[in-house]
């Protein structure tokens, strides 16, 4: 059973902050007049975009029941020093390379969820990944879940250990896309067509192709199989791509990035 809440309050509303609000207030999951953020550069911008109220740290911890931690990693545990939390609140971190034990260290006696969403929740179609091992509490995961659902898929992870890999392929991956996208109609410009109508064609055809690989028993090697007929013109672009290395970079993209976490969460 979903716990229930009365306030969600926002430490920190940075690019997925913002995301998720939009996608919680789209979804129903919560109220403008239930939400508090505290953010040192947006809370005002924040407040005068969505109607919801700007606030302290402080405020958000005394009245909140759920408190976002939605900060960059550098700062998560100096951003909940010196609060006041209580053992009935829910802390629940989207920040990467910050472990759970030390976030609940910081926000004793807070109970604490770990997340790792990303950008796209900001229109329902996100990702985010949920800790969620064998002892963790049913009613906070149920929770975590019911809100982080409105903004698209759900992935339960039960060992923190695999949020290093999450935070490279869910967190890190949309921009690695932005660049392939990118790069595909810089493509089709240099072959003749117009900007604007390039920047769409790859962008429609990029979320056509994701759409048919979330089908169900999909796989990309049988869908590229599929558009790839023997002597075709899409053989011979996989040829080019396969000359410059192509997959090999997006393996080596994931695996920097996790490598990255790994070293935010020794540094934390």
């Amino acid at each position: 059973m979903t716990r229930a809440f009365t306030k969600l309050g926002f430490l920190g509303c940075g690019q997925i902050g913002r995301a998720l609000l939009a996608g919680w207030l789209d979804g129903g999951r919560v109220r403008a007049d239930q939400v508090l953020v505290a953010a040192k550069r947006s809370a005002e911008a924040t407040a005068q975009r969505f109607g919801v109220r700007a606030a302290t740290a402080a405020d958000v911890v005394r009245e909140c029941d759920v408190v976002i931690l939605a900060v960059k990693p550098a700062q998560a545990l100096t951003a909940l020093d010196g609060l006041a939390f209580r053992s009935e609140q829910l802390l629940i971190s989207v920040v990467a390379g910050v472990t759970r034990d030390r976030l609940a260290r910081a926000a004793t006696p807070a109970r604490v969820a770990r997340t790792m969403p990303n950008t796209p929740c900001r229109i329902g179609r996100g990702v985010t990944c949920v800790l969620a091992g064998p002892d963790d509490d049913a009613g906070d995961v149920a929770l975590v879940e019911h809100l982080f659902s409105a903004a698209g898929h759900v992935e339960a992870l039960a060992d923190e250990s695999l949020f290093h890999v999450a935070t490279a392929l869910v967190g890190s991956g949309p921009a690695f896309v932005f660049v392939a996208l990118e790069a595909l109609a810089d493509g089709a410009v240099l072959a003749g067509l117009p900007r604007e109508a390039a920047r769409r064609l790859a962008a429609q055809t990029v979320a056509g192709a994701a759409a048919l690989a979330c089908g169900p028993d999909a796989h990309p090697a049988r869908l590229k199989d599929e558009v790839a007929s023997p002597g075709g013109t899409t053989i011979h672009g996989l040829q080019a791509l396969e000359r410059r290395a192509f997959r090999a970079a997006l393996l080596e993209a994931i695996d920097a990035a996790a490598r990255r976490s790994r070293e935010l969460m020794e540094k934390s």
